[in-house]
């Protein structure tokens, strides 16, 4: 792709990368390492002409999902969130997140002290 100067890099993290919850450490873990990292690439390939999207999605009918035993806000089936996707896609942003009322607890979570939240989230439903 930076040989050609141009091109679409697309990373599925997760709105779970915004902050930890319990019982999904190493899913909240990954999925923020992801997120990162496709942030710092999408800058270091830009000049290339290669764009980098971080996809995070809220729930989506999934093998995962269907493991949870806990409600699930604003779950969306995968086609209409693949839509979604591919449609936003092509405007090469930095971010693809959604649904957008998860997103937006998602973030305030992640921006949040920590010490204001543990003992609420010690309490939330743990996954797996």
């Amino acid at each position: 792709m930076t040989a050609r100067g141009r091109g679409q890099i697309a990373l599925t993290a997760s709105l779970a990368s915004f902050r930890g919850l319990p019982g999904a450490a190493s899913y909240c873990g990954s999925k923020a390492a992801l997120r990162v990292y496709g942030e710092a690439l999408r800058l270091d390939l830009a000049p290339q002409g290669v764009g980098v999207t971080v996809i995070c999605p809220g729930f989506v009918v999934s093998r995962i999902t269907a493991k949870n035993r806990f409600p699930m806000p604003f779950l969306m089936q995968a086609a209409p969130a693949a839509r979604l996707i591919r449609q936003r896609l092509t405007r090469n942003p930095a971010r693809i997140a959604f649904p957008l009322p998860t997103y937006g607890v998602s973030w305030l979570l992640g921006v949040l002290p920590p010490g204001l939240l543990d003992r609420v989230l010690m309490r939330a439903p743990r996954k797996g």
